[in-house]
Protein backbone atom coordinates (compact mmCIF):
# COMPACT_ATOMS: atom_id res chain seq x y z
CA UNK A 1 0.00 0.00 0.00
CA UNK A 2 1.30 3.44 -0.88
CA UNK A 3 1.07 6.48 1.33
CA UNK A 4 2.19 10.09 0.80
CA UNK A 5 5.60 10.93 2.24
CA UNK A 6 5.31 14.41 3.70
CA UNK A 7 8.37 16.63 3.87
CA UNK A 8 9.67 20.15 3.35
CA UNK A 9 10.37 21.32 -0.18
CA UNK A 10 12.63 24.21 -1.01
CA UNK A 11 10.70 27.01 -2.68
CA UNK A 12 13.96 28.93 -3.01
CA UNK A 13 12.44 32.38 -2.68
CA UNK A 14 15.43 34.39 -1.71
CA UNK A 15 15.83 37.61 -0.89
CA UNK A 16 2.38 36.53 -4.00
CA UNK A 17 -4.89 41.65 -2.44
CA UNK A 18 -6.20 44.48 -1.68
CA UNK A 19 -4.51 47.83 -1.17
CA UNK A 20 -4.24 49.29 2.31
CA UNK A 21 -6.30 52.43 2.96
CA UNK A 22 -5.33 55.76 4.55
CA UNK A 23 -2.06 56.14 2.70
CA UNK A 24 -1.36 59.82 2.13
CA UNK A 25 1.56 61.98 1.01
CA UNK A 26 1.93 65.61 0.04
CA UNK A 27 4.57 68.18 -0.74
CA UNK A 28 7.49 67.95 -3.12
CA UNK A 29 11.10 66.98 -3.64
CA UNK A 30 12.73 69.47 -6.01
CA UNK A 31 16.09 69.23 -7.70
CA UNK A 32 18.02 71.17 -10.28
CA UNK A 33 18.38 70.07 -13.01
CA UNK A 34 16.42 66.82 -12.47
CA UNK A 35 12.98 68.26 -11.73
CA UNK A 36 10.31 67.60 -9.09
CA UNK A 37 8.69 64.63 -7.38
CA UNK A 38 5.19 65.33 -6.07
CA UNK A 39 3.84 62.15 -4.46
CA UNK A 40 0.19 61.72 -3.52
CA UNK A 41 0.16 58.37 -1.72
CA UNK A 42 2.30 56.61 0.86
CA UNK A 43 2.76 52.96 1.76
CA UNK A 44 4.67 51.66 4.78
CA UNK A 45 5.91 48.13 5.39
CA UNK A 46 8.56 46.27 7.36
CA UNK A 47 11.93 45.45 5.78
CA UNK A 48 15.30 44.23 7.01
CA UNK A 49 17.65 46.97 8.18
CA UNK A 50 20.02 47.49 5.24
CA UNK A 51 22.97 47.95 7.60
CA UNK A 52 22.02 45.27 10.15
CA UNK A 53 19.84 42.58 8.54
CA UNK A 54 19.22 40.88 11.88
CA UNK A 55 16.99 43.84 12.71
CA UNK A 56 13.97 45.36 10.99
CA UNK A 57 12.95 48.88 10.08
CA UNK A 58 9.98 50.53 8.40
CA UNK A 59 10.28 51.57 4.77
CA UNK A 60 7.86 54.14 3.34
CA UNK A 61 7.41 54.71 -0.38
CA UNK A 62 5.95 58.03 -1.54
CA UNK A 63 4.62 57.87 -5.09
CA UNK A 64 2.02 59.26 -7.45
CA UNK A 65 0.16 55.94 -7.73
CA UNK A 66 -0.43 53.32 -5.04
CA UNK A 67 1.75 50.21 -5.01
CA UNK A 68 0.32 46.81 -4.08
CA UNK A 69 1.81 46.77 -0.60
CA UNK A 70 -0.32 43.83 0.53
CA UNK A 71 1.28 41.70 -2.16
CA UNK A 72 4.75 43.05 -1.45
CA UNK A 73 4.77 41.93 2.19
CA UNK A 74 4.07 38.33 1.18
CA UNK A 75 7.53 38.16 -0.39
CA UNK A 76 10.86 37.76 1.35
CA UNK A 77 12.08 41.10 0.01
CA UNK A 78 9.24 43.68 0.17
CA UNK A 79 11.63 46.46 -0.87
CA UNK A 80 12.48 44.69 -4.12
CA UNK A 81 8.84 43.90 -4.83
CA UNK A 82 7.81 47.51 -4.22
CA UNK A 83 10.43 49.15 -6.45
CA UNK A 84 9.50 46.67 -9.20
CA UNK A 85 5.77 47.29 -8.77
CA UNK A 86 4.02 48.35 -11.98
CA UNK A 87 2.87 51.56 -10.25
CA UNK A 88 6.49 52.77 -10.06
CA UNK A 89 7.48 51.89 -13.61
CA UNK A 90 8.98 54.93 -15.36
CA UNK A 91 7.97 57.17 -12.46
CA UNK A 92 9.86 59.13 -9.81
CA UNK A 93 9.44 58.28 -6.13
CA UNK A 94 10.87 58.80 -2.66
CA UNK A 95 11.81 56.10 -0.16
CA UNK A 96 12.03 56.84 3.55
CA UNK A 97 13.49 54.48 6.16
CA UNK A 98 12.55 54.75 9.83
CA UNK A 99 14.67 52.79 12.27
CA UNK A 100 13.56 51.39 15.60
CA UNK A 101 15.57 54.20 17.22
CA UNK A 102 13.65 56.85 15.25
CA UNK A 103 16.49 57.67 12.88
CA UNK A 104 15.29 58.62 9.38
CA UNK A 105 16.96 58.42 5.98
CA UNK A 106 15.77 59.16 2.44
CA UNK A 107 16.34 58.16 -1.16
CA UNK A 108 14.69 60.20 -3.92
CA UNK A 109 14.86 58.44 -7.29
CA UNK A 110 14.40 59.90 -10.78
CA UNK A 111 13.69 56.83 -12.89
CA UNK A 112 14.63 58.10 -16.36
CA UNK A 113 18.26 58.70 -15.43
CA UNK A 114 18.26 56.58 -12.22
CA UNK A 115 19.62 59.62 -10.42
CA UNK A 116 19.28 59.12 -6.67
CA UNK A 117 19.53 61.60 -3.83
CA UNK A 118 20.42 59.78 -0.61
CA UNK A 119 20.64 61.52 2.75
CA UNK A 120 20.17 60.87 6.45
CA UNK A 121 18.21 63.22 8.66
CA UNK A 122 19.69 64.75 11.78
CA UNK A 123 18.75 67.45 14.26
CA UNK A 124 21.11 70.04 12.82
CA UNK A 125 21.95 68.66 9.38
CA UNK A 126 20.74 69.71 5.93
CA UNK A 127 17.92 67.12 6.04
CA UNK A 128 15.51 67.15 9.00
CA UNK A 129 12.75 64.80 10.07
CA UNK A 130 9.77 65.20 12.39
CA UNK A 131 7.85 62.04 13.28
CA UNK A 132 4.38 62.67 14.67
CA UNK A 133 3.61 58.95 14.85
CA UNK A 134 6.11 56.10 15.03
CA UNK A 135 4.46 52.93 16.29
CA UNK A 136 4.53 49.32 15.08
CA UNK A 137 1.17 49.96 13.39
CA UNK A 138 1.51 53.44 11.90
CA UNK A 139 4.08 56.04 10.86
CA UNK A 140 3.52 59.68 10.05
CA UNK A 141 5.69 62.73 9.82
CA UNK A 142 7.58 65.21 7.72
CA UNK A 143 11.00 65.38 6.07
CA UNK A 144 12.32 68.76 4.97
CA UNK A 145 15.37 70.88 4.25
CA UNK A 146 15.56 74.33 5.87
CA UNK A 147 17.58 75.49 2.86
CA UNK A 148 18.53 74.07 -0.56
CA UNK A 149 21.25 71.40 -0.38
CA UNK A 150 24.14 71.27 -2.84
CA UNK A 151 25.45 67.79 -3.63
CA UNK A 152 28.98 66.74 -4.51
CA UNK A 153 27.90 66.34 -8.15
CA UNK A 154 26.84 69.99 -8.31
CA UNK A 155 23.08 69.35 -8.28
CA UNK A 156 20.91 71.02 -5.66
CA UNK A 157 17.80 69.74 -3.96
CA UNK A 158 15.16 70.82 -1.48
CA UNK A 159 12.43 68.74 0.05
CA UNK A 160 9.30 69.27 2.11
CA UNK A 161 7.20 66.11 2.27
CA UNK A 162 4.58 64.89 4.72
CA UNK A 163 3.30 61.33 4.93
CA UNK A 164 0.99 59.10 6.92
CA UNK A 165 0.45 55.37 6.48
CA UNK A 166 -0.42 52.23 8.43
CA UNK A 167 2.45 49.74 8.57
CA UNK A 168 1.50 46.74 6.44
CA UNK A 169 2.96 43.48 7.73
CA UNK A 170 3.10 39.87 6.67
CA UNK A 171 0.84 37.46 8.54
CA UNK A 172 2.29 36.66 11.95
CA UNK A 173 3.86 33.25 12.41
CA UNK A 174 5.39 31.15 15.16
CA UNK A 175 9.02 31.93 15.90
CA UNK A 176 11.53 29.19 15.15
CA UNK A 177 14.60 28.94 17.34
CA UNK A 178 18.17 28.42 16.19
CA UNK A 179 18.35 25.29 14.05
CA UNK A 180 14.92 25.91 12.55
CA UNK A 181 13.19 22.77 13.82
CA UNK A 182 11.93 20.32 11.19
CA UNK A 183 12.20 22.87 8.33
CA UNK A 184 15.80 23.49 9.41
CA UNK A 185 16.59 19.78 9.22
CA UNK A 186 15.12 19.68 5.72
CA UNK A 187 17.23 22.64 4.60
CA UNK A 188 20.40 21.10 6.04
CA UNK A 189 19.57 17.96 4.08
CA UNK A 190 19.23 20.05 0.94
CA UNK A 191 22.59 21.70 1.60
CA UNK A 192 24.18 18.29 2.14
CA UNK A 193 22.75 17.09 -1.17
CA UNK A 194 24.20 20.17 -2.85
CA UNK A 195 27.62 19.41 -1.37
CA UNK A 196 27.42 15.85 -2.75
CA UNK A 197 26.03 17.08 -6.08
CA UNK A 198 23.19 14.63 -5.56
CA UNK A 199 20.85 15.61 -8.39
CA UNK A 200 18.01 13.14 -7.57
CA UNK A 201 17.79 14.43 -3.98
CA UNK A 202 18.03 18.06 -5.03
CA UNK A 203 15.42 17.62 -7.73
CA UNK A 204 13.03 15.89 -5.33
CA UNK A 205 13.31 18.76 -2.85
CA UNK A 206 12.37 21.50 -5.32
CA UNK A 207 8.92 23.04 -5.28
CA UNK A 208 6.89 22.95 -8.52
CA UNK A 209 7.86 26.55 -9.29
CA UNK A 210 11.54 25.86 -8.65
CA UNK A 211 11.34 22.67 -10.70
CA UNK A 212 9.93 24.61 -13.62
CA UNK A 213 12.93 26.92 -13.44
CA UNK A 214 15.69 24.38 -12.91
CA UNK A 215 14.47 21.11 -14.46
CA UNK A 216 14.60 21.79 -18.20
CA UNK A 217 13.49 19.10 -20.61
CA UNK A 218 16.04 20.23 -23.19
CA UNK A 219 18.90 19.73 -20.72
CA UNK A 220 20.25 16.46 -19.40
CA UNK A 221 20.63 15.86 -15.67
CA UNK A 222 24.24 17.01 -15.66
CA UNK A 223 23.32 20.32 -17.29
CA UNK A 224 20.36 20.90 -14.97
CA UNK A 225 22.55 20.15 -11.95
CA UNK A 226 25.21 22.61 -13.12
CA UNK A 227 22.56 25.32 -13.60
CA UNK A 228 21.11 24.78 -10.13
CA UNK A 229 24.50 24.64 -8.39
CA UNK A 230 25.65 27.79 -10.15
CA UNK A 231 22.55 29.69 -9.05
CA UNK A 232 22.78 28.43 -5.48
CA UNK A 233 26.24 29.97 -5.24
CA UNK A 234 24.51 33.37 -5.30
CA UNK A 235 21.53 32.38 -3.15
CA UNK A 236 22.76 30.16 -0.33
CA UNK A 237 25.92 30.00 1.81
CA UNK A 238 28.63 27.82 0.33
CA UNK A 239 30.16 27.14 3.74
CA UNK A 240 29.61 27.71 7.47
CA UNK A 241 25.83 27.74 7.01
CA UNK A 242 24.01 28.32 10.30
CA UNK A 243 20.25 28.60 10.78
CA UNK A 244 19.80 31.30 13.41
CA UNK A 245 15.99 31.32 13.53
CA UNK A 246 12.91 31.89 11.45
CA UNK A 247 9.11 31.79 11.43
CA UNK A 248 6.53 29.11 10.78
CA UNK A 249 3.13 29.99 9.30
CA UNK A 250 0.94 27.00 8.57
CA UNK A 251 2.74 24.85 6.03
CA UNK A 252 5.35 27.47 5.19
CA UNK A 253 8.55 28.33 7.00
CA UNK A 254 11.02 31.16 6.46
CA UNK A 255 14.51 30.49 7.79
CA UNK A 256 17.24 33.00 8.55
CA UNK A 257 20.49 31.47 7.36
CA UNK A 258 23.91 32.97 8.00
CA UNK A 259 27.05 31.83 6.23
CA UNK A 260 29.69 32.59 3.64
CA UNK A 261 28.67 32.84 -0.02
CA UNK A 262 30.85 31.44 -2.79
CA UNK A 263 32.10 34.99 -3.36
CA UNK A 264 33.56 35.03 0.14
CA UNK A 265 31.00 37.52 1.48
CA UNK A 266 29.36 36.70 4.80
CA UNK A 267 25.63 37.13 4.39
CA UNK A 268 22.24 36.53 5.95
CA UNK A 269 19.88 34.78 3.53
CA UNK A 270 16.14 34.14 3.86
CA UNK A 271 14.91 30.77 2.60
CA UNK A 272 11.25 29.83 2.28
CA UNK A 273 10.23 26.19 2.49
CA UNK A 274 6.84 24.55 2.09
CA UNK A 275 5.55 21.36 3.67
CA UNK A 276 4.08 19.16 0.94
CA UNK A 277 3.76 15.63 -0.36
CA UNK A 278 6.99 15.11 -2.29
CA UNK A 279 6.84 11.42 -3.19
CA UNK A 280 5.46 7.99 -2.47
CA UNK A 281 6.77 5.42 0.00
CA UNK A 282 5.69 1.78 -0.04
Amino acid sequence: MSRPCVGWVALLFLGSSALTSAQTASGAFKSQPEGSITPKVAAAYVVRDQFNPRQSQVEVVLSTAAVDVAKAVTGLAPHTMVINDAALKDTNYVLIWIGADGKVSMNATFSKTMTQFVDRASADGPLRAELTTNTPDKVAGRIFTPAPVKTMSGSTYSVDLTFSAPVTKAAAGTALQAGGGEPGKALLGFLAARQKKDWPSLKAALSPAASERFVKSYNDDKENLADLLGTLEFWLPAKDAKIIGGTLSGDEAVLDVEGVLASGIKALTLVRLNKAAIGLAV
